[in-house]
């Protein structure tokens, strides 16, 4: 019985090895991919109006991303890939409820929720890709981003308290403000990662450490991008 299980497991060993073949040398391929970028903007901060020094500190978010690859074959263990993906990076920011007054009957202040930047592009990434065991590559590259449009968006809520602790707010209001005009047009990134290939799918891990800042108003500089994706694609060879 040990016998017939070890032999069907390395049957099985050998078939996916076989099948996690990457393309022979000279190969041109097109690959579709579709997955998720969990970005944030480290160390980026939010003062809320009327805030007297509470920041509202920067979190990951959680958006999709999609777009197609062309991967060349130049040597058999190593091949070059260009992109073009649409991805939504930023970061969540932490809830708060900022007091605005007080006085012996009552609290007043506004609650500040769903905070996020959502700055859209079109990311452009140029990755070498070395296969170190059959299908199974480590990738570092360069990445261009483009940007298309940036905003601020939270939800605004006003409140009172009365002398019992009784929260009265007032009707939700949702805020939208655009950061197009402080968004840098072009930032960089570098993308470093894992793929693994099996019967022509492709799971793909990458971080983006990003090298230039997103936004610049005046002389202010602000963070840098921080995104990790993972994608799946299916290998077209041409």
């Amino acid at each position: 019985m040990k016998n017939r299980l070890f032999l069907s497991l390395a049957a099985f060993a050998l078939s996916a090895t076989a099948m996690a073949q990457q393309p022979k040398a000279g190969t041109i391929s097109i690959i579709p991919r579709v997955g998720l970028s969990m970005s944030t903007l480290p160390n980026d901060e939010i003062i809320a109006v009327d805030a007297i020094d509470t920041p509202l500190s920067s979190r990951y978010r959680t958006t999709f991303m999609g777009g197609v690859d062309i991967d060349y074959q130049f040597l058999p263990n190593y091949s070059v890939t260009l992109g073009a993906y649409y991805a939504q990076h930023g970061c969540n920011y932490k809830n708060s409820q900022v007091q605005n007054s007080t006085t012996s009957s009552s609290t007043s202040g506004t609650g500040y929720s769903d905070l996020s930047t959502q700055l859209d592009y079109i990311n452009i990434p140029l990755t070498l890709n070395a296969y170190i065991a059959p299908g199974l590559a480590v990738k570092a590259g360069v990445q261009m981003g483009l940007a298309l449009s940036g905003k601020l968006k939270y939800t605004m809520t006003k409140y009172t308290k009365n002398d019992d602790g009784e929260f009265a707010p007032t009707q939700p209001e949702e805020v939208s403000q655009k950061l197009n005009n402080t968004m840098k047009s072009v930032c960089f990134s570098i993308p470093v990662g894992l793929s693994y290939e099996f019967s022509n799918v492709i799971i793909d891990a990458r971080y983006h450490f990003g090298l230039t800042p997103v936004q610049q108003i005046g002389d202010y500089k602000g963070p840098k991008n921080r995104v990790f994706t993972i994608s799946a694609g299916y290998r077209f060879a041409l």
